[in-house]
């Protein structure tokens, strides 16, 4: 008996030992954590969508409110606009969008007061966009030079590399104005036409010329001068329509005037070539003037001040002759299998010297051929004596007729290039991409679109810690199940002591017990489920 009673301690001993290693284990089964998100799936569902709902109505509201600026969206599209440069090449300003003559035509468009002026430029304000994909290219250019240890040039030179914004958000607080939101909006709008008036008008390079052909008149000089005036406007207009021709690769014909730049040029040709020298001719064989000494002293000086220029050309002619003569292009040099060769290879300061060559060569010509002109005309009024009254009014008769030729000329040549640089050159140069709106949809469309980035994030949140609290709950579920079985093994397992130890009759009624208790809790969490 002695004997058989310590074997009895010692596997109590053992199976206490057993169970203190696995107490502190807890199994998570799968089905216990589906009922915990079942459970608790309609609470976060209504959670997550009042949540949103909210934070949509409240972007809504703020977008519809008066405390909200009015926004725009533009863009511009023409060579150099990368770069930050106007399309005549200098700085571009984005703060031109807001010019006070864009302003003032907008507020006169709309009916508003000129006084508003001030405080509707001083609430607009105007931001560059950049597109992601330029800032991480940017964002690489700097730790590629903040890395570099050798090689610094090239590192320095991709970080040279610039970009500057080719669409801009316009916001115009409209309470500084004490202006309506509807008014805001139209203002807004109007600025926005007013501006590309306002962009073809400064690059389309028509004003300029159209107010320096026309800014002398011709009456107020003598009739020599006259010529020299309008054969300097000729050729001005004849230039300008020149580069419109070499820049244009459609061969444009304006739908306005009817007309190419080729049919303008040549009808310049014809009134230089015809007209300007018969009036010329007629004035030199026949000494047409107002005042003979006061046009004899013109022709001299023109004739001193333009053999200052011969030679001043004619200097930097050589010295630009010289340069290309000592300037040594880059070698390049060529190894392999009986190859030993050097070549040089094409230098952009040279093509650039060359040019310059060229351009200088010109300008001594067109000068050598103005002495000679002048020259002969101070020879012919020195000679011959001064014409008559009837040769005077004749003269003036035909430079009248010249003068209005050349200003017709003028006005063809701006409606025709006004075409051209607004349909066609500059046609996607600026255009309105989202204009301002005060409409019920776009506001609303607009509310959403500012409220979905924070609606998905917390919404995020709010499944996390969803699906976090399930899984914690069915953790405590099953502590709490396998403690209760722990109780009742104990109790039954005492029980059989004080019965003489017999295990065997046990087994069956403590699996009994085991199923009564799975039993009743599966019964409990349908019962919770229905509740």
């Amino acid at each position: 008996m002695a004997e058989k009673s310590k074997e009895s301690r010692n596997v109590n001993v053992i199976l206490k030992s057993e169970e203190k290693q696995h107490e502190d284990e807890v199994i998570i089964s799968l089905s216990a954590v589906f009922r915990k998100l079942k459970k608790y799936f309609m609470v976060w569902f209504l959670v997550s969508v009042i949540i949103g709902g909210l934070i949509v109505g409240l972007s809504i509201f703020f977008s519809t409110t008066s405390s909200t600026p009015v926004r725009a969206l533009v863009s511009f599209n023409y060579d150099g606009i990368e770069k930050g440069k106007n399309p005549d090449g200098s700085d571009f300003d984005p703060n031109s969008l807001k010019n006070p003559s864009v302003i003032e035509g907008a507020l006169s468009d709309c009916g508003m007061e000129l006084e508003l002026l001030e405080s509707v430029r001083n609430g607009i304000d105007i931001y560059g966009i950049v597109p992601e994909d330029t800032i991480n290219r940017l964002t690489a250019y700097s730790k590629v030079f903040e890395n570099a240890t050798n090689g610094m040039p090239a590192a320095q030179a991709i970080l040279d590399e610039s970009w500057f914004s080719t669409q801009y958000r316009i916001s115009f607080n409209f309470r500084e104005a004490g202006i309506s939101r509807s008014d805001a909006v139209q203002l807004l709008n109007s600025m926005l036409d007013q501006y590309k008036l306002y962009f073809y008008k400064t690059y389309g390079f028509n004003e300029p010329l159209g107010s320096s052909l026309g800014a002398l008149n011709y009456a107020d000089y003598d009739y020599a001068q006259a010529v020299d005036m309008f054969d300097d406007s000729l050729t001005k207009l004849r230039r300008y329509v020149n580069s419109l021709a070499t820049d244009d690769t459609t061969r444009f014909r304006s739908t306005v005037t009817g007309y190419t730049f080729a049919d303008l040029r040549d009808t310049i040709n014809t009134v230089q070539e015809l007209d300007l020298d018969m009036i010329s001719s007629y004035i030199t064989v026949n000494n047409v003037t107002k005042d003979k000494e006061r046009v004899q002293a013109y022709y001299e000086y023109r004739i001193e001040n333009l053999t200052r220029q011969k030679t001043e050309y004619r200097e930097e002619l050589e010295s630009i002759e010289a340069s290309i003569e000592s300037y040594v292009k880059d070698d390049m040099y060529i190894f392999g299998e009986n190859v030993n060769t050097q070549t040089t290879t094409a230098s952009e300061q040279y093509d650039k010297m060359i040019a310059q060559k060229i351009a200088k060569q010109a300008e001594l010509s067109h000068t050598t051929q103005q002495i000679e002109y002048y020259n002969q005309r101070l020879k012919a009024l020195r000679l011959n004596s001064v014409g008559g009254q009837d040769k005077k009014q004749y003269v003036e008769t035909e430079l009248a007729k010249l003068d209005e030729k050349i200003k017709n000329l003028t006005e063809l040549v701006k409606e025709t290039s006004d075409d051209y640089y607004e349909n066609v050159s500059l046609s996607n140069a600026y255009s309105v991409l989202v204009p301002a709106s005060s409409d019920v949809k776009t506001t609303v469309k607009n509310g959403v679109s500012d409220a979905l980035m924070p609606v998905i994030g917390l919404e995020i949140i709010l499944l996390m810690a969803y699906l976090g609290y399930a899984f914690v709950q069915s953790i405590i579920e099953e502590t709490r199940k396998k403690r209760l079985a722990k109780v009742s093994a104990d109790g039954k397992t005492a029980d059989d002591a004080e019965d003489g130890g017999e295990p065997e009759q046990s087994d069956d009624s403590d699996a009994e017990e085991d199923e009564k208790t799975e039993e009743k809790d599966k019964k409990k969490d349908k019962d919770k489920d229905k509740k």
